[in-house]
């Protein structure tokens, strides 16, 4: 990479496809958590979101980061005898994995466009998110203390009892819609004046239930943190997805809280299918904007059924399990998918620089061609093939002392070039840093991995000739 617009289009184009992965294997996991409590269900969504922002970011480490540190590594002792296989860490495999990418190639102004359109497309959606707090700011402004009659004081006692938590604020307000949670470190109830007037008993119970459920789980910061961790992929149709999964499990995993409140579960779906009704003949009410409200999700009919559906969940121990286990395959499943990623550069340019590596280079020891490197243009790229040979290096001096030329020839599976050095990668995962030093002359030596650099000696660069400059 060498551009901030190169940064950000490879981020977006990654995350075209990487988010669709995301959100179609947590569609189908999350099947298997069915019988599971609401919560396990909403956990493998929040990983699905993280997995949907982070994993885009894995293409950016490859193209930056890990070329700086094996040039780093090359430049010092990082040298291995061609012959010498290494075992890998499954995370050094992972890692390597990420060679397996698809270089895209476009104009200058194309990249730059699409850097700036979805730069503005991310602040836009970061401004929305403020005005949204502004507003729930205003709410606040015009809210009151609500002044709770002795019947209600007891009833609110109660919920806040059978849940065992302290007593939370409650306010009056005449611009909600409906009852709402708002509060990261001091939360607060908002209620509409006409549901104290309309509601019964076990209506009241129900709301408080809910709305008490939202502050034992934090939901209000941890909803803020998601909105937030959404922006760098909210242009994408599968993120929303995802977010409303994430709104969904939240709102069930709450009403299996607030069940406690009341005394069976078919009483607590009554009750929230009357309060949906009273909401629906109060809809000119204005919506607590970001607030967490008992009907944030139009999905009410999904919300009934889970709370009677209650009794055929398994067991506790059995869910924390299939939550654990399906958090981990989705997990896996994406790191595995994410090892193919796509990386765009600007086309002119990489043409230009890549253009003194072409040719046929030869290496020679004691006037023996022991090394072979043929490297080609291909659509805007480096490919080719390096020959088989085994070398033996004096460990004081690094010079090499023997060479074994081999039969047959490793494809090269990526040539990336990094401030005038070309990292080549082979189909053995070896690597070599090959630079040019004259017309018609380069350098080359062996990529040791660091996990290894103490067992192997350091060996000097050796010379390369180009004996052919057309492929």
């Amino acid at each position: 990479m060498n551009s901030m617009s190169e940064i950000v289009v490879t981020y977006v184009t990654n995350c075209l496809w990487m988010t669709c992965v995301v959100a179609a294997a947590a569609t189908l996991i999350s099947r298997a958590l069915r019988r599971t409590p609401s919560c396990h269900r909403h956990a493998l969504w929040v990983v699905a979101l993280a997995l949907a922002v982070l994993l885009p970011f894995t293409s950016l480490r490859h193209s930056r980061q890990n070329d700086e540190a094996r040039l780093e590594s090359g430049a010092t002792t990082s040298t291995l005898p061609a012959g010498i296989i290494v075992k890998s860490t499954s995370w050094a495999v992972w890692q390597r994995m990420h060679h397996r990418n698809a270089p895209v190639f476009l104009g200058r102004l194309g990249i730059e466009l699409g850097s700036l359109l979805y730069i503005g497309f991310v602040f836009y959606r970061g401004a929305r998110l403020y005005r949204g707090w502004h507003s729930l700011r205003a709410v606040f402004h015009y809210s009151k203390k609500l002044q709770i009659a002795p019947r209600m004081r007891t009833l609110v006692e109660q919920c806040h009892s059978r849940l065992g938590m302290k007593l939370v604020p409650i306010v009056l307000s005449v611009n909600g819609k409906g009852p709402a949670t708002v509060g990261v470190r001091h939360p607060v109830l908002i209620v509409p004046g006409w549901l104290l007037s309309e509601a019964s008993e076990d209506e009241l119970c129900s709301v408080l239930g809910h709305e008490l459920a939202h502050v034992r789980r934090h939901d209000f910061l941890l909803n803020l943190v998601y909105e937030i961790f959404l922006l760098p992929i909210s242009f994408h149709p599968a993120a929303a997805l995802i977010k409303a999964r994430i709104d969904q499990t939240r709102e069930l995993a709450c009403d299996e809280i607030a069940v406690e409140c009341l005394p069976t579960p078919a009483e607590y779906a009554h009750s929230i299918l009357s309060i949906a009704k009273s909401m629906a003949a109060n809809q000119s009410r204005a919506t607590v904007a970001f607030a967490l409200g008992l009907f944030d999700t139009n999905t009410l009919e999904d919300r009934i059924m889970n709370v009677l559906a209650k009794a055929n969940r398994i067991g506790k121990r059995w869910s924390r399990t299939s939550a654990l286990s399906a958090s981990a395959l989705l997990t896996g499943a994406c790191l595995a998918i994410s090892g193919f990623s796509i990386q765009v550069n600007q086309s002119l340019k990489l043409d230009a620089d890549l253009q003194p590596f072409v040719g046929t280079w030869e290496a020679k020891f004691k006037g023996k061609t022991f090394q072979t490197i043929k490297l080609e243009k291909n659509h805007g790229s480096l490919s080719g093939t390096v020959s088989h040979a085994d070398i033996s290096v004096d460990p004081k001096s690094g010079e090499l002392t023997d060479v074994s030329v081999r039969d047959g020839n490793d494809a090269i599976v990526e040539a990336t070039l990094k401030n005038g050095i070309l990292l080549i990668t082979e189909a053995d995962e070896i690597q070599f840093e090959m630079k040019v030093t004259g017309a018609d002359e380069a350098q080359l030596h062996i990529v040791i991995p660091p996990e290894v650099a103490d067992q192997v000696p350091a060996a000097k660069p050796w010379k390369l000739v180009r004996v052919n400059r057309s492929q």
